[in-house]
């Protein structure tokens, strides 16, 4: 894949899978065997299937999903974006009822791409940025403690 096509392919990711909110057209982009870092949350199967449950979750939280891509670069098989995502906080997230606020984030995802799909991701996103944009308020019991507690039970206090 040349960085033209790299592009392409990766625009019509975004488009279709956010843009167009069509989760069920992740194999499309995604290796069945896809390896995510950090891994998916517990519970959830790996590769593929796991994604499609934890997209369309961020799908149920947030609608008017825009994706701005702002750099691009692909050298080595190795997708690295740096992107703008702007969207509405309209459903529950990490426990947090919808807030209805409009959120903006900016994330440096890397993909791997192999056999001209995605077989391996790296991606930190802000969530601190994110959760202060959608206000967990103490008087929900959404302090980010306990929002942090419910998005990776290890990071409980001992």
């Amino acid at each position: 894949m040349d960085a033209t096509t790299a592009r392409q392919f990766y625009q019509d990711y975004v488009d279709t899978i956010y843009h167009e909110r069509k989760v069920e057209e992740l194999g499309r982009f995604f290796a069945e065997s896809l390896v995510p870092h950090p891994a998916l949350p517990a519970g959830l199967e790996p590769g593929l299937k796991g994604m499609k449950v934890v997209v369309a979750s961020w799908m149920q939280a947030f609608t008017s999903i825009r994706f701005t891509i702002d750099s691009f670069v692909f050298q080595n098989d190795i997708i690295a974006p740096r992107l703008t995502i702007s969207a509405v906080h309209s459903g529950d997230f990490m426990g947090i009822q919808a807030s209805g606020q409009r959120v903006n984030l900016i994330v440096h995802p890397h993909y791997r791409i192999e056999n001209h799909k995605i077989a391996e991701f790296w991606d930190l996103p802000d969530m601190l940025t994110l959760l202060q944009q959608i206000g967990p308020s103490r008087s929900h019991n959404n302090s980010l403690e306990t929002v942090a507690d419910r998005w990776e039970p290890s990071l409980r206090a001992a």
